[in-house]
């Protein structure tokens, strides 16, 4: 499931900006599309990453008129759309640890053994959890 943040806020940041632009008969021409692009990316944001899918050119397209209209939202539409592209590119997955870090980590853990901040029983414990990774 895809976090949808972003087209959220989008949307939220273009409805207040065109709400803005249309103080003034000059900046309705700005704020109309402002307001529907930002109701689209809502709309966008309470789908299913399927339909999602199926919508990917409604984002790009918006996320285009934005750059001009909204830049902020049309920014962050640019992001979502590169990262429903690459989903691994925005992932919050941590790398695995190199065979190296392994090492350093009985190094600190032996030396705080050695400085009797643990105990026989914390250490041999800790190596064993770091020696079955």
């Amino acid at each position: 499931m895809r976090d949808k943040t972003l087209l959220n806020v989008g949307g939220i940041i273009a409805i207040v900006i065109g709400i803005l632009s249309c103080l003034t008969i000059v900046g309705a021409v700005i704020g109309i599309p402002a307001i529907i692009g930002g109701i689209k990316f809502r709309d966008l944001s309470t789908m299913n990453d399927n339909e999602i899918d199926n919508n990917k050119d409604t984002v790009l397209v918006w996320s285009i008129v934005f750059i001009f209209v909204c830049t902020v939202s049309g920014v962050l539409g640019i992001i979502y759309y590169i990262g429903m592209e690459n989903p691994n590119l925005f992932s919050s997955t941590t790398p695995k640890k190199e065979s190296n870090d392994k090492y350093d980590e009985l190094e600190k853990l032996n030396k705080l053994y050695k400085e009797k901040v643990l105990t026989k029983e914390e250490f041999e414990k800790e190596k064993e959890r770091i020696l079955s990774k």
